[in-house]
């Protein structure tokens, strides 16, 4: 035994000595190397768990308020590690637009293996439609526990509609498909999560929900007040303290309860591949490499936030397919990584039913 592990240690060492967390067949142990190859239960499946270095991030992100530090959501969240002090205050939400089939055949037996349950949001008009989950397997999503929120009834961008009228054709009726089903959301995600910054399409969407989902962050926060209290985000959360949707002078407000951030997978998948790794397999091991180092540093930039048990950010990560059949779409192998991470590093994983809202503090909290 022993002559092995010396064996498999020579043949995998990098160059590049940095110190990284690897699981073997379920069991983590500290290696010496970049990467690592699975001999036991995925033979020569290349795996990557990175232990991250806050000394590496950028020491201009400390200070509190200022100047729009980085360039980028969230590049002034650094100081974050994945230790067992601070397991207790990491919470993440995944959300899955849309309803495709892959939800259900895909991310459901992933998510099942780690005991995680997540928030779907349906675009009715989706739903038995050739790509869309049938009613019935949303329904046993529904019955173990996932959160079943409103996508639309049909997935149609808000801004892009003439009239008061029609925007709340596609909100009300995406709200009453569901409940004709036996849902009761009470969450609508606007289509491509845009009309946040509209009154006609906020007030539409606040006559049959109470939240929703207008657009996009590293973090939410859940007093919405990260630019003003943390120094995070001057773009999403600058003039906010509380999640009221309208400021003092009667004018929206960039985050609210109406307008809550998630930070999507796809886009960051995207961003990644069209930037440094165009013209290479968009599933293949080096985007994967560099989609889970982004992905692991989003869920632990809660940290420098969270202190002495109080949660004031989360983040909140939606997917779309878990597939390989476009770019930007997440892989199974790289979800199941990601899921894997937050299972063995004691992230909890609640669903958007999960958070209360104080009407008189005007925020979010965890009821759990």
């Amino acid at each position: 035994m022993f002559f092995f592990v010396v064996i498999v240690a020579f043949v995998v060492i990098s160059s590049n000595l940095i110190s990284s967390n690897i699981i073997i067949s379920g069991m983590k142990i500290l290696f010496i190397g970049d990467y690592y190859y699975s001999m036991f239960s995925k033979p020569l499946l290349f795996d990557y768990i990175p232990e991250v270095n806050g000394q590496e991030q950028n020491q201009a992100n400390e200070g509190g308020k200022g100047e729009e530090r980085q360039k980028g959501e969230g590049k002034d969240v650094v100081d974050y590690k994945n230790d067992n002090e601070n397991n207790n205050k990491k919470y993440v939400i995944l959300i899955f637009d849309r309803g495709y089939e892959t939800t259900f055949t895909t991310a459901k037996p992933i998510l099942d293996k780690y005991g995680f349950k997540a928030t779907m949001f349906i675009a009715c008009g989706n739903i038995e439609g050739g790509k869309g989950m049938s009613w019935n397997q949303i329904r046993e999503l529904y019955d173990e526990g996932h959160d079943i929120q409103a996508h639309g009834s049909e997935h149609i961008r808000l801004t892009y509609l003439k009239s008061s009228e029609e925007i709340e054709s596609i909100v009300s009726e995406g709200k009453e498909c569901l409940e004709e089903k036996g849902f009761s959301p009470t969450v609508f995600q606007a289509p491509y999560n845009k009309g946040g910054d509209d009154p006609e399409i906020v007030d539409g969407i606040a006559k049959h929900f109470d939240f929703a989902f207008t657009g996009h962050s590293e973090l939410m926060f859940l007093n919405c007040d990260g630019w003003e209290n943390y120094g995070y985000s001057k773009k999403n959360y600058e003039g906010t303290t509380d999640c009221n949707p309208y400021s003092s002078d009667g004018t929206l407000t960039p985050t609210n309860k109406y307008a809550i951030k998630e930070w999507s997978h796809d886009r960051e998948h995207d961003k990644i591949y069209e930037s440094k790794y165009l013209g290479e397999d968009p599933h293949g091991k080096k985007v994967s490499k560099a989609v889970l180092e982004k992905f692991i540093e989003v869920v632990n930039s809660q940290t420098k936030f969270n202190k002495d048990g109080k949660i004031n950010a989360i983040p909140i990560i939606g997917y779309h397919k878990i597939d390989t059949g476009k770019d930007y779409y997440t892989s199974p192998e790289l979800f199941e990584q990601e899921m894997e991470y937050l299972h063995d590093n004691g992230f909890k994983v609640i669903t958007l039913g999960d958070l209360g809202y104080d009407e008189n503090q005007q925020h979010f909290y965890i009821k759990m």
